[in-house]
């Protein structure tokens, strides 16, 4: 159960803390701020410009981030925001279903105000917007007649569909800045392709590739590579503009079937330990963690900020400084895998969803 205190580790003695929400300036790292019941469960978690929004059965849900206060409903049901919409300068653009057409839609954060939508045609369904760049969004789409998922790259301006592509998997990566797109197919044998941004035509792609299991391309580039992991006991860089393979690690000692990308450092979850990784064929951690002495830290789910990294495994979070593996504080989450944590990570907190799954929780970064 998610509780007021935080188990804290950082100066090496177990504490409980039990700071009350209403003491904000005080709170102690780890403990919970606010705690916020939404109407339908909550879905999914997206945090920008001082607000965080929040995914239920019943549409949008805008929530002040410092204070947990509501300021904002948006009826329409959503494609999934955790991993299938964009924020960019305050605005979260997303796709979903409202009671008169499938659309996506672009709204302020802080306010719920609509800023763009666009409507797709009969019988399509818009299955996630992942990022904008020049003016262009470049959504997933599906639907009769199209065989299968496509990328369109639709301009913002004028609510045109520039070009439409075939899609092998379920996300698109859109960085904010390189030549490429990337869409990745899922589990091992998946297709790994580069699509060019202006014309939607593949540069490179790596079909029914074994070595793809999973790769880091939703959390961008390590060290100036795609990390793909084999799911079994390999990693590999693969240069982002021919996706061939720049250095591959010997086999390693423990299962690498789950890897998180940051910077110049890469990070792998064997269900025991967390490993801190350098880019290359060097299979010598930079430090490692136990996080599980029974083996249960198996579908983790990871997120790096300001130095350090969030790891979602075996019913905790823990916040772990990323440079010395030194625990900063834990606190109890779903009993579920991290993968399916509905998490997201702000300036001064991090959301979480509580273990019911009913509301929405802050907890002090």
């Amino acid at each position: 159960m998610l509780r007021d205190g935080a188990i804290l580790l950082a100066t090496g003695v177990v504490s409980a803390c039990a700071a009350p929400r209403a003491a904000v300036a005080t709170a102690a790292s780890g403990s919970i701020d606010w705690e916020r019941t939404v109407d339908g469960g909550v879905l999914g978690l997206r945090y920008g410009s001082g607000a965080v929004v929040v995914e239920t059965d019943a549409g949008l849900t805008g929530i002040e981030a410092t204070s947990g206060r509501e300021i904002w409903r948006l009826p329409i049901t959503a494609s999934g925001i955790s991993q299938r919409s964009c924020v960019r300068n305050g605005v979260l653009t997303v796709c979903g279903t409202e009671s008169d057409a499938a659309r996506a839609v672009s709204v302020d954060m802080a306010s719920g105000e609509r800023k763009w939508s666009f409507d797709a045609p009969e019988g399509i369904a818009l299955d996630g917007a992942f990022g904008i760049r020049d003016s262009v969004l470049y959504l997933i789409a599906s639907g009769p007649g199209k065989g299968g998922r496509e990328v369109w790259a639709v301009d913002m301006r004028t609510k045109s569909v520039r070009w439409q592509a075939p899609a092998d998997g379920e996300v698109l990566y859109v960085p904010d800045s390189g030549p490429y797109l990337y869409n990745q197919g899922r589990g091992r044998g998946g297709t790994l392709t580069a699509l060019d941004p202006e014309t939607g035509a593949t540069v490179w792609s790596r079909p029914g590739d074994s070595g793809v299991y999973a790769t880091t391309v939703a959390s961008g580039l390590v060290d100036g590579a795609v990390l793909a992991t084999d799911g079994l006991h390999t990693i590999s860089g693969l240069d982002p503009k021919t996706g061939t393979a720049l250095w591959n690690t010997p086999a390693l000692s423990y299962p690498a079937d789950t890897v998180f990308g940051s910077g110049d450092t890469y990070y792998l979850c064997d269900g025991s330990k967390l490993h801190a990784m350098r880019p290359g064929g060097d299979t010598a951690p930079l430090w490692s963690l136990t996080v599980s002495d029974k083996g249960e830290a198996v579908d983790a789910a990871g997120y790096v900020a300001a130095g350090a990294f969030y790891l979602l495994a075996a019913r905790t979070v823990r916040a772990i400084d990323a440079r010395t593996s030194k625990v900063r504080w834990m606190q109890s989450i779903p009993d579920k895998p991290g993968t399916e944590v509905r998490f997201a990570v702000g300036e001064a907190h991090c959301y979480a969803e509580s273990p019911d799954g009913g509301a929405v929780v802050a907890l002090v970064r």
